[in-house]
């Protein structure tokens, strides 16, 4: 499906930008270190920076992480269970997995956006509009949420042609 394909291209998009935050973020606090040890002086927006893209590189990555099956599993359960009571199982965990993330998206949404309105600053030196930080929060719970969407299709689609197990789209 074209749908599912463009989700895990975006997927694989939000796992890049996560990369090049961490990048940013390394890049950003050795500057601070040179600095400082070179001259004794602050860039001044080190930290708050850093927290900005350490929040961003970890909502950035979670649709990544899923699809590629690097996040934590706990099979205690599972690893009872028959192939179709495995597969239901896996499907109410996706399901409310995705409601999670559904509210994540629109709770972080209301607050970019009231952010964005009331054009709301930092109360640090750099004054950076708050919205600009918390796009990427956005954006990295949408993309979850939509990454989990393509796991209940093809969990759905699988469990409709064989009755068994759909394989897991975080499987890689």
């Amino acid at each position: 499906m074209k749908t599912l394909r463009l989700i895990e291209k975006l997927s694989h998009a939000g796992g890049v930008a996560a990369g090049v935050c961490i990048l940013l973020m390394t890049a950003l606090i050795l500057i601070e270190i040179i600095i400082r040890a070179a001259a004794g002086a602050s860039i001044l927006i080190a930290e708050e920076y850093s927290a900005y893209l350490l929040a961003s590189f970890g909502t950035l990555a979670l649709a990544y992480t899923f699809k590629s099956g690097g996040h934590i599993r706990v099979d205690l359960v599972l690893s009872k269970l028959s192939g179709r009571g495995r597969g239901y199982v896996n499907l109410g965990c996706t399901v409310i997995a995705f409601s999670i993330f559904v509210f994540a998206a629109y709770e972080t949404w209301g607050l970019f956006y009231g952010s964005w309105v009331s054009q709301e600053t930092s109360m640090y030196y750099s004054k950076t509009r708050l919205w600009l930080p918390q796009l990427p929060i956005v954006l990295g719970t949408g993309l979850m949420a939509l990454q989990l969407l393509a796991s209940l299709a093809d969990q759905i689609q699988s469990m409709g042609k064989t009755g068994r197990e759909a394989p897991r789209l975080d499987r890689g």
